[in-house]
């Protein structure tokens, strides 16, 4: 018996999935014209939304933002620094000091130094004037704390003002395949009372003194460079998505062939941000506009990195009353999106590509865990432009959620409620199935409205502030599919 109602939910499950489209007329009867000693029937139940601002997050990607500009759909401010640390390799080596001395009379040198800083992405007005500036690092991030994308890096005393520090302007417009601007290390620095020509240099006679440094990451930025604070300090109407921050430093080497010969050569050496070390994004929104924006009662929000998010009470003691002994097969949700005022904007904000369904107070513990959506408690779901479910985010069942939910029904204020969270999915590539190997919060550029939900059952539009106009709203509902068998 146990094997053929495991058969029989299975059935259930899949002529479910086959039939799926707008409603659920006619699933019930259909199924049981197959299984005759089957009920099934179908409901949908308003859900309630609003929005909550999102306050600091956990800053753990190996991306950058870099910059200041004003989101065009809400007004809202964001400004992006980052902290990246450099990695090297065991192999690490320079074995042509000696050259490199014959060419600098007798001092290990290096004729330029500097930080290339590469985006993949770029939002804004590219060609808008930017200045940044360089701080080296007082002491390194330690990597056995977790930081948020609030962290105060001068208050901690990892940097200081006074340190070191190099300043560059630059603009977004590079137009080749490479895009990357540079941060030139070539002033005078100073360390332990020594003045060397520049960082390169530093480096170098670093180096020369103490191999044993450049063996291991933790040597490397405990003894040589704890890393650098890349800091905007000018311009508005840009920002850059940071890949990758290089260390760079050239240097020239003389080799004596014979008396009247010398062999001249330029080389390089190169120390990498890598995920072996930390990067991580310091953002800072207009906290005062934000909360505004979470007030609105028209919309609720998804914005990233550190925006809002939204947050969802499901009706979960109307959906299970009545069906406690019934099988909750599938339980469907779809979040609508509101298009921009003005849609065609080339510096709006992109819509989240992916959000996160998760508990409300297992938010912080699903991020700081490393945890991946299990379809059990927490979900992904895909922004969709096309299709049954166009312009939303849809959750297709969310059932052993809702089951989850019931199980703890009273325990603590939130135990009904779910967020949504802009999230960034990384993927790996296992024989020939792409698996979810890391889900972090989403640190990139991107905003989106969603239509509010309400328990009101007379309140089926929602009056948009900005254009006037009614949008049709639902509200949003979840549809849910019981099953259960007859009584003989």
């Amino acid at each position: 018996m146990k094997i053929l109602r495991l058969l029989t939910v299975l059935v259930i499950a899949a002529l479910t999935f086959a039939a799926c489209d707008d409603t659920t007329e006619g699933i019930g009867g259909s199924i049981t014209n197959k299984i005759d000693n089957i009920n099934i029937s179908n409901s949908a139940f308003n859900v309630t939304t609003k929005s909550i601002v999102a306050g600091a997050v956990l800053s753990r990607n190996n991306m950058g933002l870099i910059g200041k500009m004003k989101d065009p759909e809400t007004g809202n401010y964001v400004k992006g620094d980052y902290m990246t640390q450099l990695s090297v390799l065991p192999t690490f080596s320079v074995d042509t000091l000696d050259y490199i001395k014959q060419a600098n009379k007798g001092s290990i040198e290096a004729d330029s130094c500097y930080l290339l800083v590469s985006y993949n992405a770029s939002y804004g007005d590219t060609i808008a004037p930017m200045k940044v500036t360089a701080y080296e690092m007082t002491r390194p991030m330690s990597e056995d704390k977790e930081y948020y994308s609030n962290y105060d890096a001068f208050k901690e005393g990892w940097v200081s003002e006074s340190n070191q520090h190099w300043s560059s302007n630059y603009n977004l417009s590079n137009t080749s395949d490479v895009k990357n601007f540079k941060i030139y290390l070539n002033k005078e620095y100073k360390k332990d009372g020594k003045t060397y020509k520049n960082y390169g240099s530093y480096i170098l006679q670093t180096y020369e003194k103490h191999p044993e440094y450049f063996k291991t990451n933790f040597k490397f930025l405990h003894n040589v460079c704890p890393g650098f604070y890349i800091k905007n300090v000018g311009g508005t109407g840009n920002m850059a998505k940071i890949w990758n921050t290089e260390l760079i430093f050239y240097w020239t080497r003389h080799k004596t062939i014979n008396k009247d010969s010398t062999a001249v050569g330029i080389g390089y050496n190169r120390f990498d941000g890598t995920e072996e070390v930390l990067q991580l994004n310091k953002i800072e929104n207009d906290t005062e506009n934000l909360e505004q924006l979470a007030r609105q009662e028209n919309c609720t929000y998804l914005k990233s990195p550190a925006g809002i998010f939204t947050e969802v009470t499901l009706p979960i003691e109307d959906i299970m009353k009545g069906h406690e002994k019934d099988t909750l097969n599938t339980a469907t949700i779809s979040f609508p999106r509101l298009n921009n005022v003005d849609e065609d904007n080339p510096y709006n904000f992109a819509t989240p590509s992916t959000i996160l369904m998760v508990q409300k107070d297992s938010l912080q513990s699903f991020f700081e865990k490393s945890k991946l959506a299990d379809s059990r408690t927490s979900y992904t779901a895909s922004y969709s432009s096309t299709g049954t479910y166009k312009n939303a985010y849809t959750f297709q069942n969310i059932a052993n959620l809702v089951s989850a939910m019931y199980k703890n029904k009273g325990k603590g204020e939130n135990w009904n409620k779910v967020v949504l969270v802009p999230v960034n999915v990384i993927t790996t590539t296992q024989g020939y199935t792409t698996v979810i190997s890391k889900i972090n919060h989403d640190m990139s550029l991107a905003s989106t409205r969603l239509i509010v939900g309400t328990d009101d059952p007379d309140k089926d539009y929602t009056t948009d502030e900005k254009t006037g106009k009614k949008v049709a709203s639902g509200p949003i509902r979840i549809k849910v599919i019981y099953s259960k068998f007859k009584e003989e």
